[in-house]
């Protein structure tokens, strides 16, 4: 069966105008020590990228600027940064100086909504010796499970202890308290039920999400109303780099998501309906689709901005220059043992068309639950039983159906909904790139080209190794536990300094489900010598 696929909370946007060079610091930052590489975004690029909204809907905005939490704003940076977001300086695109990642959108009564966009998850940090380095379509380090945990506890609070005083701040007439009573308990009330619905044993910590299968959740549990559908998203995985994304023939760690055709847009309107968004199946919309919350006014801007996206380079002038003459022999190393999966990129060919390699999980011998997850779930179709997977295309959708079919469908739906915007966007942001059979995924996980790599610790799919220094070690040589969450790089191991545990960070333990760190044993034979020739090579890409 042909099959395109998608996912939640990935692809995200980007940018800065005329960036300042690794020796400078960003004049508009809200830390003097904070640095754009350059990624071939503009200013005004990365702003758009940072807070522009497809549409999700967390919390009404001025509710946002009210609450409290432990005594402090809800919103104040202390709290923000233990969460793992990256606070920003208020600007035209971001007047409440909220985070990066957090967008502003209007609901049909005018209502502002305040909700996470791409770059909540997709803006990356590393630190060293007091330069803050972003990384725009990075690798996010946010406490996905926490921060959801915090806004819940502080909507109680507010329910059952201050809601005078909140009524109060938000200027509500006595006349209009019980309408926000009612809906503050909904909000309440809707947020309980998906945090249950995505309730996980092992908690995700910084950095990871398991984003297919709280998709899935969304549509086979919440759009369709199915409870005995649900199935818990515990195959959590790193954010992905998104530079090369739009150039590579398939996306996600699994590689179940096409990119040629109208795959970037799909993929997009399944970001845009997993955060936070809603899906109304009851009710039509457009030809023969859904009413959504998506907003389709920029989602082609979207994938354009990711398009332009270059991988940051090695900034010698702050974390050291490199050795040309390993760099050298690190690149025949290369050539002879990674360049068959992990193919090279040029950065600076804007048109670069990319394969990426699928190795089976049995060879790689990576943590196998996100790739089983993928292919074991299925799901009662409900509402969407005999209908077409692709609405107005593909096979009938059976009594029983794999769960990644019925998002496709629901996509569709949402795309459908707005024909005249979809056909847009299709269209505005349409690149070419290799093309690849749409057939379901293989068990198997994505080797894609390094660009980049050393901007992107933890490594594999699930987080599970700190450093490149870790990585090339055999498997029952490297590290059981570390720190997450805290951005101090370390270029000795290139990744997550060793001493990086602080408040807010949160502990990796390899033994639990889903966080082996076993696999990927290639190139850990090589001797001492010729690892610290390949380490430098890979610092240079």
């Amino acid at each position: 069966m042909k099959r395109l696929f998608l996912i939640p909370c990935a692809l995200a946007l980007a940018a800065c105008n005329t960036p300042p060079t690794p020796e400078n610091p960003d004049p508009a930052a809200k830390d003097a020590n904070i640095v754009n590489l350059e990624q071939g975004w503009s200013r005004e690029v990365q702003q758009r990228a940072w807070f522009g909204s497809f549409g999700s809907r967390l919390v009404p905005t001025a509710w946002l600027e009210h609450l409290q939490w432990k005594g402090q704003p809800f919103m104040s940076d202390a709290h923000m940064d233990a969460l793992g977001f990256l606070t920003e300086l208020p600007s035209a695109a971001n007047p409440q100086s909220f985070p990066v990642g957090f967008t502003q959108t209007q609901d049909g009564d005018g209502q502002a909504w305040t909700g996470l966009g791409c770059a909540a998850c997709h803006t990356g940090e590393v630190r060293y010796q007091g330069k803050r380095m972003r990384l725009d379509g990075g690798q996010g380090v946010i406490d996905f499970n926490a921060f959801e945990s915090d806004l819940m506890a502080s909507l109680k609070a507010v329910q059952s202890d201050s809601f005078g005083g909140f009524a109060d701040a938000l200027g509500a007439a006595p006349g209009d308290r019980p309408a926000l009573q009612k809906q503050l308990g909904a909000l309440i009330e809707s947020l309980v039920s998906r945090h249950a619905m995505n309730a996980v044993d092992v908690a995700y910590g910084h950095g990871r999400l398991d984003a297919f299968g709280q998709i899935f959740n969304a549509v086979a549990v919440d759009f369709l109303g199915l409870a005995q559908n649900r199935r818990a998203p515990d195959a959590p995985v790193s954010f992905p780099v998104l530079w090369d994304a739009p150039h590579l023939d398939v996306v996600q760690w699994n590689g179940s998501a096409p990119n040629a055709g109208p795959g970037p847009l799909l993929q997009n309107i399944t970001t845009a309906l997993a955060v936070y968004g809603s899906l109304d199946i009851a009710k039509r919309a457009g030809v023969d689709g859904y009413a959504s919350s998506v907003d389709f006014t920029h989602l082609d801007r979207i994938e354009d901005d990711l398009y332009a996206l270059k991988s940051p380079q090695w900034p010698e002038a702050i974390l050291g220059t490199l050795d040309l003459q390993r760099v050298q022999r690190g690149e025949d190393i290369y050539a002879e043992a990674c360049v068959s999966c992990h193919a090279l990129s040029d950065r600076n060919d804007p048109k670069r068309e990319l394969k990426a390699v699928i190795t089976p999980v049995d060879e790689v011998g990576t943590d196998p639950r996100m790739a089983d997850n993928f292919l074991a779930s299925k799901s009662a179709s409900g509402a969407f039983e005999g209908k077409k997977v692709g609405v107005l295309f593909g096979p009938e959708l059976s009594t029983e159906a794999q769960t990644s079919d019925l998002v496709i469908h629901a996509a569709v739906g949402a795309a459908l909904g707005h024909p005249l915007a979809s056909v847009r966007d299709a269209l505005g942001s349409f690149h070419r790139v290799l093309k690849t059979p749409a057939d379901q995924p293989t068990r198997g996980y994505k080797a894609r080209p390094l660009s980049g790599i050393w901007a992107s610790a933890p490594y594999l799919h699930n987080g599970s190794i700190p450093s490149l220094v870790e990585l090339l070690k055999a498997p029952g040589e490297r590290v059981t536990a570390f720190a997450v969450g805290n951005r101090e790089f370390d270029p000795a191991t290139v990744g997550l300094a060793a001493s990086s545990a602080a408040a807010g960070s949160s502990t990796f333990d390899v033994s639990l489900p889903g966080n082996s760190n076993s696999g990927h044993t290639y190139g850990t034979g090589l001797d001492a010598d010729s690892k610290r020739d390949l380490l430098e090579y890979l610092r240079s890409l």
